[in-house]
């Protein structure tokens, strides 16, 4: 047995033995027989001890918080993982849900307008832009024309793409937004119609039978329609369940492609905005298709550009009045027709923070009870065919902005936290409590002694491949097309390449390597796939330490710094501060989409294989990101993603690679995009 080790007790309960001499010692001191003098210490102790533990918590919860010069990294921890007063129109907050979608594309998309034309560039007349919306609205015809005799007259008001004179004429597909008032709805569940059946009193007009005629084998809502009083049982309506707040059906084309499921987001945005200006007039003014009017619809980029200019007064007044032209459509709730539920799609949470309330999805759960669910006002959007990402041709290239994706890419961004909402909170009261929470943050325009980081990202196939393999036992041949041999080559290439780019290597637990050689640029290079936690953070301590700078503050508040200009300096060298240079991989394969939008929302440059991965740059900062796309020689002829660049204002670089990579070819395109960051 141990010298060390000190057996229990052996004699039985109640010996003199036991409790030892020096326990029974110190025990007496604390009977009632104890000495006053000492009973009176032991309680002061007490008390003392008390007193010490609630002011360490009052100073560790109060907002006079020791400054981040003294205390640096707790600092940064407090500041980034603020736990604050969180209103509910914060996206930051894990509950956040956008209760009034309308409202705020239209305010994103004037934010779009007005950094387009600051930046001068190019929308091919408009022909991804606000001139669209104005080519649906003006060519809106009553489908379904009301029946008042009927105790729930319904309509339907139609919005064709291809209207006679419309500058949408050269829309690829028919296609045709609509909103309607008053139907009912039943579940087919698997019969026909394979989204049930729409249904309400009113009667089809000429121009309905027409836009039917027209569309085809198109889907819209007079597909799934049929006139009747379905839903009126004793002259009162019958409805097993009555929804009075709007509704908007969105219909999706796919659940696991990002690109195509970024298509159905940006046409969900653009029927947001249609949706604007019309707003679902009551049955007595269907006539009166404008909820807003044409002023404000010109007037709100220029207002919003002289707010980013610093004269806030004539955007917030337009905003309130924009607030209250399209109060009728607040509220809205998302409806989904088709079979994705999330157990089996990964993109469901991107629409579970759009409307008011979760969305329903009727391949889980019955709309009604018993009846038709009656809507009292209802927007269907448009499914398959083309979007705005793919309208002018995917096999083509096409190089301008784009308005709407721009504004629709802004809007998907605040949803998830990375962009600030134009003109703030309207509640006062909130909007000062939300600028309490955010006061200890440091904005990018205030630091001196640094600037922004640059952050590259890879996006890796190696996985997706690799699991294909296994489940299929090859490759098809469109993945075949996409698939490099030499990955883990072209990523040790990369992360050298980038290094050498920097005076100096952070060190991240491995030590700063021996042979760096110090680069041009005043910048520090971090692997963050080893310090994952620098990622999205302004400044990471070690990065800090590596500069020299004494101070290491965290990100700043999409709500309290929106994204600055960028200022292009010659001699970046020797008259700007230095900066961070991240890289990291990321395989969608293995990450959870949160994971995905953080790394490639906060990515100034993403470098992939021409993939669906890339519709992700959907999220990436608009008017700023670069994107570098390898082309294999079985992916030429496709340019989904020089479009979208083009679109959302983004730097495109192509690299035409081979099966085998070379991987110099590629280290030197991006070390050109890099570096023009760097000197920004």
């Amino acid at each position: 047995m141990s010298a060390a080790y000190t057996s229990l007790p052996t004699q039985a309960n109640g010996t003199s033995d036991y409790p030892p001499t020096r326990t029974k010692a110190l025990l007496s001191r604390l009977t009632p027989a104890a000495p006053p003098t000492r009973i009176r210490r032991l309680l002061l102790f007490i008390a003392v001890l008390a007193l010490s533990s609630l002011f360490i918590l009052y100073l560790a919860f109060s907002s006079s918080l020791p400054s981040s010069s003294i205390f640096p990294v707790a600092q940064e921890t407090l500041n980034d993982h603020n736990f604050g007063y969180m209103p509910p129109g914060d996206p930051t907050s894990p509950w956040f849900r956008d209760s009034h979608p309308v409202l705020h594309t239209r305010l994103f998309l004037a934010r779009a307008q007005a950094e387009i034309r600051a930046r001068k560039l190019d929308t091919c007349n408009g022909q991804l832009s606000t001139p669209m919306v104005d080519g649906y609205v003006d060519a809106a015809q009553l489908y379904c024309s009301p029946n008042h005799s009927s105790p729930a007259p319904a309509s339907i008001t139609c919005f064709p793409a291809r209207g006679p004179g419309s500058p949408n004429e050269w829309w690829p597909y028919p296609q045709s937004f609509c909103a309607s008032r008053n139907l009912g709805h039943t579940l087919s569940w698997g019969g026909s119609p394979e989204h049930g059946q729409f249904t309400g009193a009113c009667s089809l007009t000429g121009a309905g039978e027409q836009l039917k005629a027209d569309m085809g084998r198109e889907g819209f809502v007079g597909k799934d329609f049929n006139e009747a009083d379905n839903g009126v049982k004793d002259g009162k309506r019958d409805c097993g369940e009555i929804i009075t707040h709007p509704v908007l059906f969105v219909p999706r084309q796919d659940r696991w492609n990002p690109f195509h499921v970024g298509e159905d987001l940006v046409t969900t945005f653009l029927a947001l905005t249609i949706f604007s200006r019309h707003g679902a007039a009551p049955i007595s003014s269907l006539s009166s298709f404008f909820q807003g009017g044409s002023k404000l619809w010109t007037s709100l980029p220029e207002a919003y550009s002289a707010y980013a200019a610093g004269s806030t007064s004539e955007f917030l007044k337009a905003r309130k009045q924009l607030a209250e032209e399209v109060k009728s459509t607040a509220g809205l709730q998302l409806m989904f027709l088709d079979e994705y539920l999330p157990t089996v799609s990964l993109f469901a949470p991107l629409y579970d923070r759009m409307g008011a309330f979760p969305p329903r999805r009727t391949a889980a759960e019955a709309l009604g009870d018993g009846g038709p669910t009656c809507f009292s006002s209802v927007f269907h959007s448009v499914g398959a065919g083309a979007s705005l990402l793919s309208g002018t041709g995917v096999g083509k290239e096409w190089g301008c902005a784009s308005e709407l994706v721009w504004g629709a890419s802004l809007w998907l961004r605040w949803l998830w936290g990375m962009e600030a909402l134009p003109g703030g909170e309207l509640d006062l009261e909130e909007d000062l409590f939300r600028r309490d929470a955010m006061a200890k943050r440091a904005p990018v325009g205030q630091l001196q002694d640094h600037r922004p980081p640059v952050q590259v990202l890879f996006l890796s196939r190696e996985k997706f491949d690799a699991l294909t393999k296994h489940q299929n036992k090859k490759l098809s041949s469109w993945q075949e097309s996409r698939h490099i041999t030499n990955e883990h080559e072209l990523v040790d290439g990369l992360r050298k390449g980038l290094e050498g780019l920097c005076r100096i290597v952070t060190d991240v637990g491995r030590g700063t390597p021996s042979s760096h050689t110090p680069g041009s640029y005043d910048c520090t290079y971090t692997d963050t796939d080893v310090l994952p936690g620098a990622w999205g953070v302004d400044l990471h301590p070690r990065e800090a330490r590596a500069l020299g700078l004494s101070r290491t503050p965290t990100a700043p508040s999409p709500e309290v710094a929106p994204r600055q200009e960028e200022v292009t300096s010659e001699n970046h060298v020797d008259t700007v501060p230095p900066r961070a240079l991240r890289f990291s991989t990321l395989d969608p394969t293995t990450a959870a989409l949160p994971a995905q939008l953080g790394a490639v929302g906060r990515a100034d440059v993403v470098v992939s294989v021409h993939a669906g991965a890339l519709g992700l740059m959907l999220f990436m900062p608009t008017g700023h990101a670069s994107v570098v796309e390898l082309v294999p020689s079985g992916a030429h002829g496709n340019y989904h993603f020089h479009n979208m660049a083009a679109m959302l204002g983004m730097q495109y670089e192509k690299v035409d690679v081979g099966r085998q990579v070379n991987v110099q070819k590629v280290v030197q395109a991006v070390q050109r995009v890099v570096g023009g960051h760097l000197e920004r």
